[in-house]
């Protein structure tokens, strides 16, 4: 049986190939649940290209696709993150980034068994670096192993976060967060890709890492490699990652706990009670 990392690896690739053959030619961009929510025809094309990629190598494999037109041009029936095995894919996390030619966007790639990730592969497509995980065997980063930083304190922690696409009560939320934090961390970067933002954390290039709003296929794959990388992977409260986490908090153990008690802190401030 084939390996689910690397035909992860090899699927992340294939799509990370249509992104870069586009960049910087995008002419159909449109909007899904909001007018900052895009999605381009290579977005589908990416998909398409992973999607095909792992039916290749395993057939009769069962997806789920941030694109649902990638269903029918691939003949492969939707799948359910409900199933006992199923690949989740983003083909193109960081849309807008791709469509302004900002350097931040990736291919996304996850097998769930039992809901529960096993092996993923982010390639961080404008920088051409795979990450990749299994289950139990470690993190990697171009094949060299990945580990968190040690770092414990919020006041000496480099944060990255992102902002949803729903500019109502959810970006309210999360500017009462983030006015919190940014009075008591180090330093803050947004590059808009969640996938590659759990791969930061792994890998060390920064500490923690929260957003609200985000949806399975935009951290399956992330989640697993951060916590094989020695990292937390919870919603708000604090509990483990699933498929139904849609707000995220990554970090070591010790600043993990401290990033949940400022993000309480923060929605306290904005008079928004815990989730």
């Amino acid at each position: 049986m084939s390996d689910p990392v690397n035909v992860a690896m090899e699927a992340a690739l294939a799509g990370g190939s249509v992104l870069e053959s586009h960049a910087g030619t995008i002419e159909d961009v449109r909007t899904k649940s909001s007018a900052s929510d895009l999605v381009t025809e290579v977005d589908v094309a990416s998909g398409v290209a992973v999607v095909q990629s792992i039916a290749a190598a395993l057939p009769g494999a069962r997806f789920v696709v941030e694109e649902p037109e990638v269903y029918g041009l691939t003949g492969v029936e939707p799948g359910s993150l409900a199933d006992p095995e199923v690949w989740v894919i983003d083909p193109l996390d960081g849309t807008t980034s791709y469509v302004h030619s900002y350097p931040c966007y990736s291919v996304s790639v996850a097998l769930l068994r039992d809901g529960l990730p096993v092996a993923g592969a982010v390639y961080d497509a404008a920088r051409g670096i795979m990450h990749s995980a299994g289950r139990g065997q470690g993190a990697y980063r171009a094949g060299r192993s990945m580990g968190v930083t040690d770092v414990r304190d919020i006041s000496a922690a480099l944060m990255i976060t992102g902002f949803p696409y729903d500019r109502g009560e959810p970006l309210d939320r999360q500017l009462a967060v983030l006015g919190h934090m940014l009075r008591r961390v180090q330093g803050m970067r947004r590059d808009g890709s969640a996938a590659i933002d759990c791969c930061h954390i792994a890998s060390g290039a920064a500490d923690g890492f929260w957003e609200f709003g985000l949806k399975t296929w935009d951290t399956a794959a992330g989640a697993l490699i951060a916590s094989e990388a020695g990292a937390l992977v919870t919603d708000m409260n604090g509990r483990p990652w699933s498929v139904e986490t849609s707000d995220i908090v990554v970090a070591n153990p010790a600043l993990h706990i401290r990033m949940l008690d400022s993000i309480a802190a923060g929605l306290a401030e904005g008079g928004f009670a815990a989730r």
